[in-house]
């Protein structure tokens, strides 16, 4: 069977389902476990197993985080914990764990509650559930609520839309050279006060020949690796006020040190497609996984994006040059994104490797030749371009 395309563009989610009676606890888990597909772990499940000790609830929620965490950590899945999470220390833990694995904590409120040992619960999505008053419906709960703490999760991804001009109500100045904007610009789509950019500044430095001779190899690779020299790290506002340096499992510090390092633009616009292209710079743990429109390959991490039309491109792609020399051909090949005309349909085969080749995926052309390759067939020999 052919893979699926898979993205993530947010982390992993872990639904503490919390409350004081267990069969509704339990209900609620059962349901959503199984309507998401997400792993579930009861911890009243564990606590038999357990011998007796005065600290039973302690230790079977440790065992319960312990196994939640190998979920998310390795298998990059969201989880499911069933618990009482009648201890403040228990959700402080939570809290920590979700933070070093890259999750996004919900905590699932099953009514009633036990108000002599309940606590109240700040910096944490919460949702509320009263089966006392009507049937939980898995599915109307996700796309009613908890849909909502995924949409406001990828806050943090800043999607640049572009607007023309300012308005006449307030000034806007640029989030990388600090001047007054006039003229066109972007900014997140949600209206972050961090995420403004003159236009200029946004494409900068623009030229993609001249951003392939800076673009470090660690960022082309389709699983890139962040390993950014220590000058250039750049924590991000929220980090900063945190007391935090840099940290690469941070979009946003990712994103401020490329603006930085001025690796690669914050937006390309590439003849390819018809819409500014976002760049998409995720942290590895959160499995941000895209099919490449060029190529066809799949890539992770690292990307350009239309979020409009789910388009996407490996950053190797988009620096790819537009034509390029075979030795086995005396015209220079030039890049081409769309399929030829129908007279040419025969030729969906490499002329370097005699292969079949995908029509639909980028190649290289020589008109006069009406000679086709691989995209890789040519640029991983010995070229002049």
């Amino acid at each position: 069977m052919e893979k699926q395309e898979v993205e993530r563009l947010n982390a992993p989610m872990i639904l503490a389902v919390k409350g004081h009676f267990k069969s509704a606890r339990k209900m609620v888990a059962y349901e959503l476990a199984k309507h998401l597909k997400y792993p579930l772990i009861d911890q009243d499940e564990i606590t038999p197993f357990l011998q007796n000790s005065q600290h039973l609830d302690d230790m079977s929620f440790d065992i319960a985080l312990t196994i939640a965490s190998i979920q998310l950590k390795v298998l990059k899945l969201g989880v499911i914990i069933s618990t009482p999470l009648s201890q403040r220390t228990h959700l402080d833990n939570l809290k920590k764990q979700a933070e070093s694995d890259g999750a996004v904590l919900v905590i699932i409120q099953c009514l009633p509650t036990d108000e002599s040992s309940d606590f109240s619960i700040e910096e944490v999505p919460r949702l509320i559930v009263d089966t006392r008053k009507q049937a939980f419906v898995a599915e109307e709960f996700v796309s009613d609520e908890l849909d909502k703490i995924r949409k406001r999760s990828h806050r943090h991804l800043h999607p640049l839309t572009f607007i023309n001009k300012p308005t006449d109500e307030y000034e806007v100045e640029c989030n990388r050279c600090q001047k007054s904007i006039s003229g066109p610009y972007y900014q997140c789509f949600l209206r972050c006060d961090e995420y403004i950019f003159d236009k200029a500044c946004a494409e900068h430095p623009g030229d993609i020949e001249h951003v392939g001779k800076k673009c470090p190899e660690y960022l082309r690779l389709t699983q890139p690796e962040y390993l950014f020299p220590k000058d250039v790290r750049h924590n991000c506002k929220i980090c900063k006020n945190k007391g935090k340096e840099f940290s690469d499992s941070c979009h946003d510090c990712l994103f401020q040190t490329n603006m930085k390092g001025a690796y690669l633009p914050i937006i390309v616009n590439h003849e390819s497609h018809a819409h500014p292209l976002n760049l998409v710079m995720m942290p590895l743990s959160y499995n941000y996984e895209f099919r490449c429109s060029g190529c066809g390959d799949f890539g992770y991490s690292t990307s350009y994006r239309c979020y409009d039309c789910n388009f996407n491109l490996h950053v190797s792609c988009i620096l790819l040059p537009q034509t390029i020399s075979y030795e086995y051909d005396k015209h220079p090949l030039r890049l081409t994104y769309d399929s030829l005309e129908q007279s040419y349909l025969d030729k969906s085969y490499c002329e370097a490797c005699k292969k079949e080749r995908n029509p639909e995926h980028w190649f290289y052309y020589c008109p006069a030749c009406e000679f086709t390759t691989h995209l890789d067939c040519v640029t991983n020999q010995s070229i002049k371009s």
